[in-house]
């Protein structure tokens, strides 16, 4: 039986000096991913939306914030979209599963049906978030990652891993090769994941290992080897 995993990618992947979804960078993601699947995982994905749309503006628009939630999960689609028919033009089975309904565009999110999708071998995109406000996107992660029995979730960043302080403001930070998840909440500072989303990875066991996405890195972050930081 196939390892599966949980991939969470950040949207600002896609996106470029000349626009928030920009052709050639998803096609480079999706050409990692195509990379990934010649080692028979299954894999599922959960974008971040931070190319379209970013929660934290909320307050400057005086958006009422259930709306501005509801405007994130439709931006997840948008990219989901987008990423379907770049891992098509590579020749990769794939579906889109949202809680989201458009029938006639996604499947099914029902857990069962999910592990159907992945015996066909399809690579499958899940968008819209949870379907519910106030949730984020890592949060989504550890949801989708346990509904289709993933081993483990690995998140894509800007950055290596975990460290004491942010290594972009900080240089002499020290990064953390592996940790619990108790440790990780102590942390006040830290946002590279969700807090609430670690809560509930930690309940269900679930490890997640955070690595710097580069052309390349996410084959050696499916076997742990790509410098990044495992919480367990």
């Amino acid at each position: 039986m196939n390892k599966k995993i949980l991939i969470k990618i950040s949207g600002e992947l896609f996106k470029s000096d000349r626009e928030a979804l920009d052709s050639e960078k998803v096609l480079a993601v999706a050409e990692e991913i195509k990379k990934a699947k010649r080692d028979d995982y299954d894999i599922g994905i959960v974008f971040g939306a931070g190319n379209i749309y970013r929660g934290r503006n909320v307050k400057e628009q005086g958006l009422d914030m259930s709306l501005a939630h509801y405007t994130g999960m439709m931006a997840t689609i948008v990219n989901a979209l987008a990423f379907r028919n770049a891992l098509s033009s590579l020749q990769i089975n794939c579906r889109i599963v949202s809680k989201i309904g458009f029938p006639d565009v996604f499947g099914s999110s029902n857990p069962l049906d999910i592990q159907k999708y992945f015996q066909l071998g399809e690579v499958l995109i899940f968008a819209g978030g949870t379907g519910n406000p106030y949730v984020t996107t890592d949060t989504c992660a550890v949801v989708r990652a346990l509904e289709m029995r993933a081993d483990f979730i690995l998140k894509g960043t800007g950055v290596r891993g975990v460290y004491d302080a942010d290594p972009r403001k900080n240089p002499v930070a020290v990064k953390f090769k592996e940790m619990d998840y108790a440790t990780f909440l102590s942390m006040k500072e830290s946002t590279i994941f969700d807090k609430t989303a670690i809560v509930m990875a930690y309940e269900n066991r679930l490890p997640i290992y955070i690595f710097k996405w580069d052309k390349g890195s996410l084959r050696k972050a499916i076997k742990l080897k790509a410098g990044g930081t495992l919480i367990k």
